[in-house]
Protein backbone atom coordinates (compact mmCIF):
# COMPACT_ATOMS: atom_id res chain seq x y z
CA UNK A 1 0.00 0.00 0.00
CA UNK A 2 2.92 2.19 0.95
CA UNK A 3 4.05 1.94 -2.92
CA UNK A 4 0.67 3.09 -3.91
CA UNK A 5 0.50 5.73 -2.17
CA UNK A 6 3.84 6.98 -3.18
CA UNK A 7 2.76 7.08 -6.72
CA UNK A 8 2.60 10.28 -8.84
CA UNK A 9 0.18 11.03 -11.52
CA UNK A 10 1.04 13.66 -14.19
CA UNK A 11 -1.58 14.47 -16.54
CA UNK A 12 -2.10 17.39 -19.77
CA UNK A 13 -5.29 18.04 -21.75
CA UNK A 14 -5.33 19.49 -24.97
CA UNK A 15 -8.87 20.39 -27.28
CA UNK A 16 -8.55 22.62 -30.64
CA UNK A 17 -11.26 22.26 -33.06
CA UNK A 18 -8.74 21.72 -36.19
CA UNK A 19 -8.14 23.84 -39.16
CA UNK A 20 -11.34 23.11 -41.39
CA UNK A 21 -14.26 23.03 -38.78
CA UNK A 22 -15.73 26.07 -37.82
CA UNK A 23 -17.08 24.63 -34.25
CA UNK A 24 -15.66 21.90 -31.68
CA UNK A 25 -17.81 18.74 -30.83
CA UNK A 26 -15.43 17.09 -29.13
CA UNK A 27 -15.15 17.51 -25.08
CA UNK A 28 -13.68 16.17 -22.53
CA UNK A 29 -13.74 14.91 -18.46
CA UNK A 30 -10.17 16.18 -16.89
CA UNK A 31 -10.82 14.96 -13.27
CA UNK A 32 -13.38 17.38 -12.19
CA UNK A 33 -12.48 19.93 -15.37
CA UNK A 34 -14.60 19.65 -18.63
CA UNK A 35 -15.39 22.75 -21.72
CA UNK A 36 -18.73 24.58 -21.73
CA UNK A 37 -20.81 24.12 -24.73
CA UNK A 38 -19.46 26.48 -26.41
CA UNK A 39 -15.74 26.67 -27.18
CA UNK A 40 -13.32 26.55 -29.75
CA UNK A 41 -9.38 26.21 -29.12
CA UNK A 42 -8.05 25.64 -25.48
CA UNK A 43 -4.69 28.47 -25.00
CA UNK A 44 -2.58 26.18 -22.59
CA UNK A 45 -3.23 22.83 -22.04
CA UNK A 46 -4.78 21.58 -18.68
CA UNK A 47 -2.48 20.06 -15.97
CA UNK A 48 -2.26 17.97 -12.86
CA UNK A 49 1.04 16.63 -11.17
CA UNK A 50 -0.29 15.21 -7.82
CA UNK A 51 -0.07 12.21 -5.96
CA UNK A 52 -2.43 9.13 -7.21
CA UNK A 53 -4.05 8.28 -3.69
CA UNK A 54 -7.91 8.71 -4.80
CA UNK A 55 -10.21 7.64 -7.40
CA UNK A 56 -9.52 9.52 -10.67
CA UNK A 57 -11.59 9.76 -13.99
CA UNK A 58 -10.34 10.68 -17.51
CA UNK A 59 -12.66 10.84 -20.58
CA UNK A 60 -12.88 11.90 -23.99
CA UNK A 61 -16.32 12.75 -26.05
CA UNK A 62 -16.59 13.03 -29.75
CA UNK A 63 -19.49 14.49 -30.33
CA UNK A 64 -22.05 13.72 -33.46
CA UNK A 65 -24.76 14.86 -34.78
CA UNK A 66 -23.84 18.16 -37.55
CA UNK A 67 -24.49 22.02 -36.65
CA UNK A 68 -24.99 22.65 -32.98
CA UNK A 69 -26.14 19.10 -31.94
CA UNK A 70 -22.41 17.59 -31.57
CA UNK A 71 -21.06 20.07 -28.88
CA UNK A 72 -24.32 19.82 -27.37
CA UNK A 73 -23.66 15.90 -26.83
CA UNK A 74 -20.66 16.23 -26.21
CA UNK A 75 -21.02 18.76 -23.36
CA UNK A 76 -24.16 16.46 -21.98
CA UNK A 77 -21.46 13.48 -21.70
CA UNK A 78 -19.38 15.78 -19.65
CA UNK A 79 -21.30 17.29 -17.41
CA UNK A 80 -23.40 14.27 -17.10
CA UNK A 81 -20.24 12.02 -16.10
CA UNK A 82 -19.45 14.87 -13.32
CA UNK A 83 -23.16 14.70 -12.19
CA UNK A 84 -22.31 10.67 -11.67
CA UNK A 85 -18.99 11.28 -10.13
CA UNK A 86 -20.30 13.42 -7.40
CA UNK A 87 -23.30 11.31 -6.36
CA UNK A 88 -23.55 7.98 -4.38
CA UNK A 89 -23.90 5.59 -7.42
CA UNK A 90 -20.16 5.13 -7.96
CA UNK A 91 -19.60 1.88 -6.58
CA UNK A 92 -15.70 1.83 -5.57
CA UNK A 93 -16.04 -2.38 -5.35
CA UNK A 94 -17.31 -2.91 -8.86
CA UNK A 95 -15.75 -0.48 -10.79
CA UNK A 96 -16.33 -2.35 -14.46
CA UNK A 97 -19.93 -2.27 -13.18
CA UNK A 98 -19.82 0.97 -12.09
CA UNK A 99 -18.70 2.23 -15.56
CA UNK A 100 -21.16 0.41 -17.06
CA UNK A 101 -23.74 2.21 -15.35
CA UNK A 102 -22.30 5.01 -16.07
CA UNK A 103 -22.29 4.62 -20.06
CA UNK A 104 -26.08 3.75 -19.23
CA UNK A 105 -26.28 6.83 -17.42
CA UNK A 106 -24.93 9.29 -19.74
CA UNK A 107 -26.66 7.34 -22.60
CA UNK A 108 -30.57 8.25 -21.27
CA UNK A 109 -29.06 12.10 -21.17
CA UNK A 110 -28.02 12.83 -24.34
CA UNK A 111 -31.14 10.55 -25.74
CA UNK A 112 -33.34 12.57 -23.52
CA UNK A 113 -31.40 16.20 -25.05
CA UNK A 114 -31.60 14.91 -28.53
CA UNK A 115 -35.43 14.11 -28.26
CA UNK A 116 -36.19 18.00 -26.89
CA UNK A 117 -34.13 19.22 -29.43
CA UNK A 118 -36.63 16.91 -32.05
CA UNK A 119 -33.37 15.15 -33.80
CA UNK A 120 -32.51 11.77 -33.77
CA UNK A 121 -28.89 12.25 -35.23
CA UNK A 122 -27.39 13.09 -31.63
CA UNK A 123 -24.74 11.39 -29.57
CA UNK A 124 -21.37 11.25 -28.89
CA UNK A 125 -18.36 8.68 -28.46
CA UNK A 126 -16.42 8.12 -24.92
CA UNK A 127 -12.61 6.92 -24.23
CA UNK A 128 -11.72 7.09 -20.89
CA UNK A 129 -9.83 5.91 -17.92
CA UNK A 130 -10.33 5.04 -14.31
CA UNK A 131 -7.50 4.86 -11.73
CA UNK A 132 -8.19 3.30 -8.39
CA UNK A 133 -6.21 1.56 -5.60
CA UNK A 134 -3.05 1.15 -7.85
CA UNK A 135 -5.12 -0.07 -10.92
CA UNK A 136 -6.94 1.02 -14.58
CA UNK A 137 -10.10 0.98 -16.10
CA UNK A 138 -10.09 1.93 -19.82
CA UNK A 139 -14.05 2.20 -20.95
CA UNK A 140 -14.94 3.29 -24.06
CA UNK A 141 -17.97 3.39 -26.95
CA UNK A 142 -17.43 4.18 -30.54
CA UNK A 143 -14.48 4.78 -32.00
CA UNK A 144 -12.29 7.17 -29.56
CA UNK A 145 -9.37 5.74 -28.48
CA UNK A 146 -7.10 4.99 -25.47
CA UNK A 147 -3.90 3.75 -25.74
CA UNK A 148 -0.93 2.10 -22.91
CA UNK A 149 2.45 2.98 -24.20
CA UNK A 150 4.27 -0.73 -23.17
CA UNK A 151 8.29 -1.30 -24.22
CA UNK A 152 7.90 1.44 -26.79
CA UNK A 153 5.36 0.44 -28.16
CA UNK A 154 1.79 2.05 -28.52
CA UNK A 155 -1.25 -0.32 -27.63
CA UNK A 156 -4.82 0.07 -28.16
CA UNK A 157 -6.47 -0.57 -25.02
CA UNK A 158 -10.33 0.46 -26.76
CA UNK A 159 -11.97 -1.23 -29.16
CA UNK A 160 -13.80 0.47 -32.24
CA UNK A 161 -16.97 -0.21 -31.92
CA UNK A 162 -17.32 0.62 -35.97
CA UNK A 163 -18.67 -1.37 -38.98
CA UNK A 164 -15.93 -1.57 -41.35
CA UNK A 165 -18.02 -2.89 -44.70
CA UNK A 166 -18.18 -0.12 -46.90
CA UNK A 167 -17.64 -0.39 -50.66
CA UNK A 168 -17.16 2.86 -51.17
CA UNK A 169 -14.22 3.15 -48.88
CA UNK A 170 -15.69 5.76 -46.26
CA UNK A 171 -14.93 6.15 -42.64
CA UNK A 172 -16.56 3.47 -41.08
CA UNK A 173 -19.68 3.85 -39.17
CA UNK A 174 -20.14 3.73 -36.02
CA UNK A 175 -22.07 0.89 -34.42
CA UNK A 176 -22.12 1.99 -30.71
CA UNK A 177 -22.24 5.42 -29.36
CA UNK A 178 -23.74 7.72 -26.28
CA UNK A 179 -27.09 8.21 -27.49
CA UNK A 180 -28.67 5.73 -29.06
CA UNK A 181 -32.74 5.23 -28.03
CA UNK A 182 -32.45 2.30 -25.06
CA UNK A 183 -35.28 0.49 -26.04
CA UNK A 184 -34.10 0.07 -29.55
CA UNK A 185 -30.63 -1.07 -28.95
CA UNK A 186 -29.04 -2.03 -25.72
CA UNK A 187 -25.24 -0.20 -25.83
CA UNK A 188 -22.46 -2.50 -25.17
CA UNK A 189 -19.50 -0.39 -23.88
CA UNK A 190 -16.14 -2.64 -23.67
CA UNK A 191 -13.88 -2.47 -20.55
CA UNK A 192 -10.49 -3.84 -19.48
CA UNK A 193 -8.15 -3.23 -16.55
CA UNK A 194 -4.81 -3.89 -15.30
CA UNK A 195 -2.44 -2.58 -12.15
CA UNK A 196 -0.90 0.42 -12.85
CA UNK A 197 2.79 0.70 -12.60
CA UNK A 198 5.66 3.41 -12.37
CA UNK A 199 6.80 4.56 -16.05
CA UNK A 200 3.20 3.80 -17.64
CA UNK A 201 2.09 6.20 -20.34
CA UNK A 202 -1.28 6.55 -21.16
CA UNK A 203 -2.96 8.34 -23.86
CA UNK A 204 -6.88 9.19 -24.80
CA UNK A 205 -7.91 10.98 -27.54
CA UNK A 206 -10.48 11.59 -30.38
CA UNK A 207 -10.09 10.54 -34.37
CA UNK A 208 -9.07 14.60 -34.85
CA UNK A 209 -5.46 12.80 -33.77
CA UNK A 210 -5.53 9.00 -35.07
CA UNK A 211 -6.77 10.45 -38.56
CA UNK A 212 -4.15 12.81 -38.76
CA UNK A 213 -1.60 11.49 -37.51
CA UNK A 214 -0.05 7.87 -37.82
CA UNK A 215 -0.17 5.79 -34.73
CA UNK A 216 4.08 5.31 -34.86
CA UNK A 217 4.55 9.25 -34.89
CA UNK A 218 2.02 9.25 -31.73
CA UNK A 219 4.26 6.59 -30.00
CA UNK A 220 7.75 8.41 -30.87
CA UNK A 221 6.00 11.61 -29.19
CA UNK A 222 5.13 9.83 -26.07
CA UNK A 223 8.61 8.18 -25.44
CA UNK A 224 10.27 11.63 -26.25
CA UNK A 225 10.87 11.88 -22.69
CA UNK A 226 8.85 15.29 -23.20
CA UNK A 227 6.71 16.35 -20.24
CA UNK A 228 2.65 14.96 -20.67
CA UNK A 229 2.12 19.17 -21.17
CA UNK A 230 4.58 19.41 -23.88
CA UNK A 231 3.83 15.33 -25.32
CA UNK A 232 -0.10 16.49 -25.53
CA UNK A 233 0.97 20.04 -27.63
CA UNK A 234 3.31 18.45 -29.99
CA UNK A 235 0.04 15.90 -30.67
CA UNK A 236 -1.94 18.30 -31.41
CA UNK A 237 0.30 20.49 -33.78
CA UNK A 238 1.03 17.67 -35.17
CA UNK A 239 -2.65 16.78 -36.45
CA UNK A 240 -2.94 20.48 -37.34
CA UNK A 241 0.20 20.33 -39.96
CA UNK A 242 -1.21 17.07 -41.69
CA UNK A 243 -4.20 18.84 -42.31
CA UNK A 244 -6.24 19.20 -39.11
CA UNK A 245 -9.79 17.80 -40.64
CA UNK A 246 -11.64 17.43 -37.42
CA UNK A 247 -11.61 18.26 -33.67
CA UNK A 248 -8.88 17.15 -32.14
CA UNK A 249 -8.76 16.19 -28.00
CA UNK A 250 -5.66 14.59 -26.35
CA UNK A 251 -5.03 13.68 -22.93
CA UNK A 252 -1.50 12.09 -21.93
CA UNK A 253 -1.20 10.48 -18.35
CA UNK A 254 2.26 9.28 -17.07
CA UNK A 255 2.77 7.28 -13.52
CA UNK A 256 5.57 7.88 -11.75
Amino acid sequence: MLFRNSRMIEAACLCNAGSKRSNNEDNFYFAGQYEDQEHLNMDEPLTIKEKLNGDMFFAVFDGMGGGDYGEVASYVAASSADRYFNSEEMNPYDITVALEKLCLSINEEVFHKAEELDTYAMGTTMASLFFHEGYFWSCNIGDSRSYKVTDDQLVQLSVDHVDNFDKFHRKPMLTQYLGIDPEVLQIEPYVCSDEVKRGDTFLICSDGLTDMVEESEICEVLISGGSCEECASELVSKALENGGEDNITVIVIRIS
